[in-house]
């Protein structure tokens, strides 16, 4: 039995001022169904009614009976897994702030519970018939965006000097290495519970191959439990999810056990109509006492799912 896995984050899918919603639903129904995927991890997306109003849309829509929505984040959004093939288990794991590394046993807790996880990793077992019991997680990490030293009365304070701006880029990776660090926890349980599991991470990940956060969940290549990029099946001029400033990068990912990457055949990112969308605020305004315009709502997404698939 073949198995499709796929990714895609819907950005700001709710109702919003200026914003033909009903429009948003059909434009992103049709993408979905382009996919034509068993298991569809999202990211983005708005309260649970958003997922029912997609569902109502798409064309066979009903297919995907099981559906796991996630914790939202102060903005609302949260991530969602659809699937077409029964689910045996589903949890929705959650934290209330993200441990880091000390360096000697005994030592303080750093960042006193400052990091926290701001969107619930959602995780659900699928059968997958021949294929048995897939793991999958969707997850959707912190933003590349700096993080911005705050007053004591949590105000935000604006960066004055080329080291404050660097402070608050590594404060954006210390997060997305937290985050990364707790997935890898949720993943060695699986690992040591069931070594040959077929498990794959879904989402975005908001940083590329080769970082920090995407290597910790990849794993060390020499130990039991690693994972590998599905888009090593990709031709490297195909291998991009957004385009920002000129530029195209590949953010989101699905990562698969040993497994499971033995029996995959195809990946490919639905990349053919992404454009670059107006850009966030800048690092400076976001932490500046004025008020940060955010970019007016689209019909589209600027990420492009990613889909693999398996036999």
């Amino acid at each position: 039995m073949p198995l499709t896995l796929a990714t895609f984050n819907l950005k700001d899918f709710f109702p919003q001022p200026g914003l033909d919603f009903a429009a948003r639903v059909a434009w992103t129904a049709a993408m979905i169904g382009r996919l034509d995927a068993d298991v569809l991890g999202l990211q983005e997306v708005g309260p649970p009614e958003t997922v029912d109003a997609l569902l109502a849309r798409m064309a066979g829509g009903a297919r995907y009976r099981s559906v796991v929505v996630g914790t939202p984040d102060a903005r609302g959004i949260r991530c969602a897994l659809l699937s077409r093939l029964p689910i045996t288990r589903s949890h929705v794991h959650t934290a209330e702030s993200l441990a880091f590394p000390v360096f000697q046993h005994g030592d303080p807790p750093p960042f006193s519970g400052r990091i926290p996880l701001r969107r619930g990793v959602v995780h659900a077992r699928v059968d997958a018939g021949a294929l048995g019991s897939v793991d999958v997680m969707v997850a959707h990490f912190k933003s590349r965006r700096v993080v911005p030293m705050k007053a004591a009365n949590g105000e935000p304070l604006s960066p004055t000097t080329q080291r404050e701006l660097a402070e608050g880029e590594l404060r954006s990776m210390v997060w997305r290495a937290s985050e990364a660090l707790y997935v890898r926890g949720l993943l060695d349980q699986v690992f040591a519970a069931e070594p040959g599991a077929h498990l794959a991470v879904l989402g975005d990940l908001n940083d590329v191959a080769g970082s920090m956060p995407v290597e910790i969940l990849c794993g060390n290549a020499c130990d039991a439990g690693v994972l590998s990029s599905c888009a090593e099946r990709v031709v490297p001029e195909q291998r991009f999810s957004i385009r920002y400033e000129g530029g195209r990068s590949q953010i989101d990912h699905i990562l698969a056990s040993a497994a499971l990457f033995a029996r995959l055949r195809e990946g490919r990112f639905y990349n053919d109509e992404l454009r670059e969308h107006a850009p966030l605020p800048s690092a400076e305004v976001v932490a500046s006492s004025a008020r940060a315009s955010e970019p007016a709502p689209t019909l589209d997404s600027d990420h492009a799912p990613f889909v693999a698939r398996f036999e």
